[in-house]
């Protein structure tokens, strides 16, 4: 179990990159209302990550109200 809670930890400090250029999409694995979730290389971190890419134009977001990080 202690090795457990060691994986979880070092999950927690992982910080993944923002920027598109960090990323290597692989393939689409689902669709919705507003967004498109495709499965990614993280290529600084060698590692398959599922990135989710929203449709601005097709979901009629407006920018300035949508929340896109949280603390």
């Amino acid at each position: 179990m202690e090795k457990e809670k060691e994986k979880e930890k070092e999950k927690e400090k992982k910080k993944y990159p923002i920027g598109a250029e960090y990323y290597t999409l692989i393939e689409e694995v689902g669709t919705g209302a507003s967004a498109t979730v495709s499965r990614a290389l993280c290529i600084p971190l060698n590692e398959i990550v599922a990135v989710k890419i929203m449709d601005f134009e097709r979901s009629n977001c407006n920018l300035v109200t949508l929340p896109l990080f949280s603390n």
